[in-house]
């Protein structure tokens, strides 16, 4: 005789939620839970580290500001100027001295110049890059040319071009071009083999190569380029403003240091150095948008 089963039906009606299939739910559960936990707790570390960033730039600044301030208050007017007379310089500017216009002419020739100077400067490196034959026959000169300081060719472009705004705008174009030909073309160069090998793999033709992996592989390249010519790019444009013709925020800058004006010189420096970050930060807000995964 078989004997009766000790479990009672209640008991084996308790136990069916512990089968496989229900502790592979119970552990689901419990696993988005940890993961949900572990997202959360980065998060927070993450706003935590973004608030001591703030606070480090807003500390940083604000003792430059006060040691900028403390210096100019023990120094000769002529020599350095404190922030506060600095900034009533820069007030003065906007209302009587022209600021404004001054530098909306300069903002538009650097556009102009720069934008020149990066699409060839992207051109030209990532087929210097790309192409062996192309560095050959080119490379050697603008290694050439690049290590030739930029001011000791805008005399020539002033003799053989004039005075006037397209000089200026080449004299910019030149000073971008080369950080960017240089930044592209090691960029290409670096490229992953393995996605040059998927690529042959597919039989991809030179237009398809060029879009879906020499541009986006070199995209993080383009971003540093175009970081390092607004700098160079700001620089030649006072250069050219200063050695072509007296125009812009150059031609500021020029006159308060000739009639010993400190302090409006000064606020054109300060004007210069945000517009470099301002112009940094744009290029920067322009590769996230537009290329995310370079990040």
């Amino acid at each position: 005789m078989t004997e009766p089963s000790s479990t009672p039906a209640g008991a084996a009606g308790l136990a069916g939620p512990m089968s496989p299939a229900g502790a592979g739910v119970a552990a689901g559960g419990s696993r988005e839970q940890i993961e949900a936990a572990i997202a959360e707790r980065l998060r927070r570390r993450a706003r935590r580290g973004r608030r001591v960033y703030l606070a480090i730039r807003i500390g940083s600044l604000i003792a430059v500001l006060a040691a900028w301030q403390w210096y100019g208050m023990h120094s000769i007017a002529i020599i350095f100027d404190p922030i506060t007379a600095v900034m009533a310089a820069l007030w003065h500017l906007w209302r009587e001295g022209g600021l404004g216009s001054a530098i909306w002419y300069s903002l538009w020739t650097f556009a102009i110049g720069y934008l020149a100077g990066l699409i060839a400067g992207v051109v030209i490196g990532m087929c210097i890059g790309a192409y062996q034959k192309a560095e050959a026959a080119a490379g050697l000169y603008l290694q050439a040319l690049y290590a030739t300081p930029m001011v000791a060719i805008v005399p020539l472009l002033s003799i053989w071009l004039g005075f006037g705004v397209l000089t200026q705008e080449l004299i910019i174009a030149l000073f971008v071009l080369f950080p960017s030909v240089v930044t592209v073309s090691y960029g290409v160069r670096n490229l992953d083999s393995d996605l040059l090998e998927v690529a042959r793999s597919l039989r991809m033709g030179r237009l398809s190569l060029w879009r879906h992996v020499l541009l986006p592989g070199t995209v993080p390249y383009i971003a540093a380029g175009a970081a390092q010519g607004v700098a160079m790019g700001l620089v030649g444009m006072f250069i050219a403003e200063i050695f072509t013709q007296l125009s812009g925020l150059g031609n500021l800058l020029e006159t308060a240091a000739q009639t010993y004006h400190t302090d409006q010189a000064l606020a054109v420096v300060l004007v210069i150095m945000t517009l470099g970050v301002l112009l940094r930060t744009l290029i920067t807000f322009i590769q996230r948008k537009v290329a995310p995964w370079a990040r």
